[in-house]
């Protein structure tokens, strides 16, 4: 058991962070693949770093990549770049990425978000929109969210190809959107 204990904690450090004050050890590899989730996703009302709150009715219309981090976590640094490539390569269409910082002093969060080059718009998050979207157990965290607001798939950890899955995971969403093509 300890040996099973030793190895998810090697897998937590190297794939995401745990939250410092709580630890929580799994005893099966969320990463190997994103968790589907059905439902709606939670109502919040969030500070904007850049200035006035953003309601989850205003994102409702689009796809949209909410992703937890926290200004302590490195391996969500790492996700900050392929974000904000994805912002840039889905411009002009229904897509948008928003971040929602959790389990930071909040003097960080703005200077931390500018440091890091982050390009989409960031929230300060709190207690209930975790629990909201099914709680945390480390972070990065990043759900993918309909149209119609409806939670589509968690994805837990900074996996290598998370881009690439949600990418996919973007293309589906709004390919079902399209008209179906008459085939002669």
């Amino acid at each position: 058991m300890k040996t099973l204990a030793l190895i998810v904690l090697l897998a937590t450090i190297l794939l995401g962070c745990s939250s410092p004050s709580s630890v929580s050890v799994q005893s099966k590899d969320p990463n190997l693949r994103p968790v589907l989730m059905k439902g709606p996703a939670p109502d919040f009302d969030l500070e904007n770093i850049e200035g006035g709150k953003l309601k989850a009715a205003d994102l409702k219309g689009k796809v949209s990549i909410i992703d937890f981090w926290a200004t302590w976590c490195e391996p969500c640094w790492s996700e900050i770049p392929k974000y904000n490539k994805m912002l840039d390569e889905f411009r002009g269409k229904d897509v948008q990425i928003v971040g929602i910082t959790v389990e930071s002093p909040y003097k960080d969060i703005k200077p931390k978000a500018k440091e890091l080059g982050i390009k989409y718009t960031v929230l300060v998050g709190d207690d209930k929109v975790q629990d909201g979207f099914g709680g945390m157990i480390g972070y990065p965290t990043t759900f993918i969210v309909t149209k119609d607001w409806k939670i589509y798939k968690k994805y837990m950890g900074a996996l290598a190809d998370k881009d690439q899955r949600i990418r996919k995971d973007i293309e589906a969403l709004l390919g079902k959107d399209q008209p179906e093509k008459a085939t002669d």
